[in-house]
């Protein structure tokens, strides 16, 4: 009985994070647009006031994991949500650039601490008898069908009331599902000697000494790459994929695909995940992404060609949002594990939110094709950094020989 009640944080988070990343990420495409109209500002104006709340949210991510390292994650996590909800329903009231900087500010912050990287150290910390690595397994399932919910469900909203009472409906929802998940989910004993039980009983060991360092080097420099194109996938699939000589429609379509197929990808993980190592599960999310724009760059411009390679680069995506949870966890134990994901998160979000801005300028200057040849090019490197992570089980084979 109680292996299927620990399996209540896990889901109970995943749930939180479907309506964490459909209110605090995917509405922004549908509702900024319109928001700019009104507010006098241009599309490149808004998204980047985006940017800049993205950025600022990567900033406080250190600082989101060093507090849940100390206290654990319910209380963070359930003030986060608070915040989050206000700032949400604050954004029906924005009139003017400055306001809507301010709220979308405060939004991003506060998603810092109820998204993937709270959530994954939060779980991690408490005393279950689910293996860490199956229960951020379970909630990146639960996230992957954010987009597929909320770009269809936000846009109704806004088409039946405007983006104002949207806003509103967007926060009190998430008032009212998150608040008490993140309360209840997340109760139970989250101290250090539970991490002193786990990192006894961890089935994998550790990389250490100079191994450690350039492990985390190379590890954050594949992450960086890996996750570099993620951004521009979202903001120029449809102008690229069109560029291969595809209707707006049939690319709108195409990308619908992705999401669901993240879905997929992250189950099949499950399947196979539990005694895989997460250095594998890496390369498997690796080379799925690779293959999809290689199918997309070589016989994309037909039909099958494009959704087979949004299928293929949606199962590698859904997956690797696994392994930015479990990788860490694996290579450096649970020790100060999300402080760890947080300068992680800050790295990566500080480099990626250019991301957009360089894609869509190699996509006017070169063209859809040759942009996504450079995303390719992206997951190679990420590839090439990969092989420069040493595995530790290596080491302890050789030594036990």
């Amino acid at each position: 009985m109680r292996l299927n009640f620990d399996y209540f944080p896990a889901i109970g988070l995943g749930i939180t994070q479907i309506m964490g990343y459909g209110t605090l990420m995917y509405a922004y495409a549908v509702l900024l647009p319109h928001m700019a109209i009104e507010l006098g500002l241009s599309l490149s104006q808004i998204f980047g006031v985006l940017s800049a709340g993205l950025l600022f949210g990567g900033l406080l991510s250190p600082l989101s994991g060093s507090l849940t390292d100390r206290f654990g994650g319910r209380w963070i996590m359930v003030g986060g949500s608070v915040v989050a909800g206000l700032a949400l329903i604050s954004m029906s009231q924005v009139t003017n650039w400055r306001q809507l900087f301010f709220t979308i500010i405060v939004a991003e912050g506060a998603g810092m601490f109820v998204l993937y990287n709270v959530a994954f150290a939060a779980v991690v910390r408490l005393d279950l008898s689910v293996p860490a690595q199956r229960s951020i397994s379970i909630i990146t399932l639960f996230g992957g069908v954010a987009s597929t919910i909320f770009w269809p469900l936000t846009l109704f909203l806004f088409n039946e009331h405007g983006w104002q009472t949207t806003w509103v409906i967007l926060g009190v929802a998430y008032l009212i599902v998150c608040l008490p998940l993140h309360a209840f989910a997340l109760r139970g004993p989250a101290h250090l000697t539970v991490l002193e039980n786990q990192e006894k009983s961890r089935d994998w060991p550790e990389l250490q000494g100079a191994a450690r360092k350039r492990g985390m080097l190379w590890m954050v420099i594949s992450f960086i790459f890996s996750g570099y194109l993620m951004g521009a996938v979202m903001a120029l699939w449809v102008t690229n994929v069109q560029d291969l000589g595809h209707t707006a429609a049939m690319a709108a379509l195409a990308g619908a695909v992705i999401g669901p197929f993240k879905t997929v990808g992250r189950f099949f993980e499950m399947l196979i995940g539990k005694n895989m190592h997460p250095l594998g599960t890496y390369l498997l999310a690796l080379s799925l992404q690779f293959v999809g724009f290689a199918v997309l760059l070589f016989i994309g411009f037909t039909l099958p060609g494009l959704m087979i390679a949004a299928a293929i680069y949606g199962m590698g995506d859904g997956i690797k949002t696994i392994v930015r949870g479990t990788l860490p966890l694996a290579l450096f134990g649970h020790k100060g594990y999300g402080v760890r994901l947080g300068w992680i998160a800050s790295a990566s979000m500080a480099v990626n939110a250019t991301a957009p801005f360089v894609f869509a300028w190699l996509t006017q200057i070169y063209g859809g094709w040759w942009s996504f040849a450079v995303m390719a090019l992206c997951v190679f490197v990420s590839l090439l950094a990969y092989i420069k992570i040493e595995d530790p089980r290596r080491k302890l084979a050789y030594e036990s020989a």
